[in-house]
């Protein structure tokens, strides 16, 4: 964060790709017509930049049905809206902050809060802030008039946090992104 307070862009990437055990070379090489992948230094996790996501993901599902091992090694992909450089003392702040964008799109539907941290172990505690954002959205959402709906098996939207190192990148994923496009899970 710079002195004045504003929150500092994040490296540009707008998916994040994790390969099961093992499986991280033979997953890059099957998605490098897709996309870039760069390791950000923990095992099994990519971010790459595409520039159109939408395409993207119906590219991989086309390479799955073609290559139905492709689908054994990847993990998941979730695509990233929003992506900020994490200052642990503020994280919460940033999260409300990052996370404003996404009040409009809640409305009328059940959601909840999702945060997978990689890092900062011991310093930011993931079950509290996906409580303190689920808290925030809850209230942001009554204070438009709507009535917030949690459900935590089945929701219309997860609000997914990906902590990367020193960098989160947040989605939103709706039950129709997941149903099209079984990869895009929430762990």
């Amino acid at each position: 964060m710079s002195e004045e307070g504003v929150i500092e862009p994040a490296p540009a990437w707008n998916v994040l790709v994790t390969s099961r055990q093992s499986q991280q070379r033979r997953l890059r090489r099957a998605l490098r017509p897709l996309v870039r992948l760069q390791a950000r230094g923990f095992r099994n996790v990519f971010v790459g930049y595409v520039e159109d996501v939408e395409a993207f993901l119906t590219a991989v599902a086309e390479l799955r049905a073609r290559r139905p091992a492709v689908g054994e090694w990847m993990g998941k992909i979730l695509p990233i809206e929003r992506s900020f450089v994490v200052d642990a003392a503020r994280f919460d702040v940033q999260l409300q902050a990052e996370s404003a964008i996404f009040v409009e799109r809640l409305v009328g539907r059940s959601f909840h809060v999702r945060i997978e941290r990689r890092g900062f172990k011991g310093i930011i505690n993931s079950h509290a802030s996906e409580k303190a954002l689920g808290e925030h959205l809850y209230a942001a959402l009554e204070a438009r008039g709507a009535r917030p709906s949690v459900d935590f098996r089945d929701p219309d939207v997860v609000v997914a946090v990906e902590v990367v190192g020193d960098v989160a990148g947040l989605a939103l994923v709706t039950r129709e992104l997941r149903e099209r496009f079984p990869f895009v899970k929430i762990d």
